[in-house]
């Protein structure tokens, strides 16, 4: 199971990474297109993507053309185009498939003069809107508006902390990979160890508190419950304490959307870790209650198989609220599935049927771990009984697996349920043995069997049943008081050696299989017989 929920975790660090996206738009995750439109090549989506790939491509001329610069700062473009790519990598993530692919731009945002491309938000909480204008031309087309190029540079000097920009020589104030400052990529280096020893020592801490809580009370249950959350603790600290570190960093929207939801995955996983612990000792618990109460086989048959359902149920609540918290649609999800679930069903109607099939045998009783089974063809002692198939180990210490959806259907012998084992046989003796001598044989058998201490001795049968081709045939029939199938071969060993010494002290043996055949030698005589 702990590759099972170490691969949940995995899954949960990459519905992370995705969501890192819906912070790339204006208004987080875009709508889905209803249909596809063209792109006018005179349209705010075109102008934005026009200047993104002459600034990629280090072409600042190119770049420059599409931003309204006034007549005094003309000889400034380029470097205005510079910074303004700056500040749009490090205080805005753009999403350029939700500008207007019309050349009219958005006629619906309120903003008849331009269309709103973003807000930057400076550090007393006054928004400034990063706009663009459409140019009549001749060509029509849209430029980043006089008001915002006249804002670059202060946007531009407020970036990556002012007062370590000042203190930093300038080859760290350049950008590295994702549009991270080189003085950043540094920080972080010393940012995650740091957040590792803070999240021992408040983990630690957080912990210690708690113990003293814990050793106050009288049951032990709390005090094994700290002990084995002590991986979520720090964890769940761990990822406490990496937003407000990382926000020393400012980073850009999309490195630092991306860290948010990644401490948010991490806070997933120490919470159904810490859950998953808990069921682990939850079972643990029951199973050492249910043997000290004499229930310890019961135990070991529905405790794990009731585990594995929690286990299982909290990996699909685990997954869909990763999702949910990620802005994944879960209720579109969840009616999509409602929508498929007869394809679904079609599919895994097998698999259903075992794991039905597992509720049914637990909730019927029929046999438990340890048990001797006889299921159909198919004899052995239960080892395991899982949601999906039962393992039995046979007498020829192979192990076989049967599905629980067919196991379910068979019909069941448990061995295990017996209260006392039967003793059954039948004495064949020979035809001589006087009628006097029978009964003194009857007499003598049943009184050894009623003799035997573990004997039950409401019916211990010894009767006359049959006279066969060369014998006369006993049947002795009585029940042994154990369910111990190892002392009921040592029971049976020693009765059937009495027996033998009755019927000898009686004065009668063991018929053997006989035939009279009688032989003629001459005619008109009798045949004379001959024994074989």
């Amino acid at each position: 199971m702990s590759r099972c929920w170490a691969g949940l975790a995995l899954v949960v660090l990459a519905v992370a990474a995705p969501a890192a996206h819906g912070q790339f738009g204006l208004g987080g995750r875009s709508a889905p297109d209803t249909a596809p439109t063209a792109v006018s090549p005179a349209s705010p989506r075109a102008a934005v993507q026009a200047f993104l790939e002459r600034a990629n491509a280090g072409d600042w001329d190119g770049a420059a053309e599409y931003l309204s610069v006034p007549a005094a700062e003309r000889d400034r473009s380029q470097t205005l185009a510079r910074r303004l790519k700056s500040v749009l990598d490090q205080r805005v993530a753009i999403d350029v498939q939700q500008l207007s692919p019309l050349m009219t731009g958005d006629t619906l945002d309120g903003d008849l003069a331009g269309d709103r491309l973003a807000v930057i938000t400076r550090r007393d909480g006054h928004e400034d809107p990063v706009r663009l204008t459409r140019v009549s031309g001749p060509p029509v087309r849209w430029v980043f508006s006089t008001v915002t190029v006249s804002q670059v540079d202060a946007w531009f000097n407020a970036l990556g902390a002012p007062w370590i920009r000042e203190r930093l020589p300038q080859t760290l104030l350049s950008e590295g990979p994702f549009n991270v400052y080189w003085w950043q990529w540094i920080g972080l280096g010393i940012a995650l160890p740091v957040l590792v020893l803070l999240a021992w020592v408040f983990g630690a801490l957080l912990r210690s508190l708690m113990g003293r809580v814990a050793r106050s009370t009288v049951t032990d249950w709390d005090d094994i419950l700290l002990e084995n959350l002590r991986g979520p603790f720090r964890l769940w600290a761990a990822a406490l304490a990496a937003t407000p570190l990382f926000a020393l960093l400012q980073l850009n929207p999309r490195v630092d959307g991306f860290l948010e939801d990644l401490s948010r995955g991490l806070w997933l996983i120490a919470l159904f870790w810490g859950l998953l612990r808990l069921i682990r000792i939850v079972q643990t618990r029951l199973q050492n209650a249910a043997w000290e109460t004499g229930q310890g086989a019961q135990a070991r048959t529905l405790v794990p198989l009731l585990g594995n359902f929690l286990r299982v149920t909290l990996a699909i609540i685990a997954l869909l609220v990763a999702l949910a918290q990620f802005g994944y649609p879960v209720g579109t999800l969840l009616a999509g599935l409602g929508i498929g679930g007869i394809a679904v069903a079609l599919a895994a109607q097998k698999t259903v049927e075992h794991l039905f099939g597992s509720v049914s045998l637990a909730a019927d009783k029929a046999f438990r771990v340890g048990d001797w089974v006889r299921a159909g063809t198919t004899e052995g002692e239960v080892q395991r009984i899982g949601l999906r198939s039962t393992s039995f180990r046979t007498m020829d210490r192979t192990v076989v697996r049967v599905p629980n959806g067919r196991l379910a259907d068979e019909r069941i012998e448990t061995f295990g349920e017996r209260d006392r084992i039967l003793l059954r046989t039948d004495l064949d003796v020979t035809f001589d043995t006087t009628p006097e001598q029978l009964t003194q044989i009857r007499d003598a058998l049943e009184a050894a069997l009623r003799a035997h201490p573990h004997i039950w001795q409401e019916t211990v049968r010894v009767n006359i049943v049959a006279f066969t081709d060369s014998a006369i045939r006993l049947n002795v029939v009585s029940w042994f008081q154990t369910t111990d199938w190892n002392e009921f071969l040592r029971i049976r060993h020693d009765m059937l050696l009495q027996f033998v010494q009755i019927i000898r002290e009686k004065g009668s043996s063991f018929a053997f299989p006989s035939r009279t055949v009688y032989h003629v030698t001459q005619p008109g005589q009798p045949p004379a017989p001959v024994d074989g």
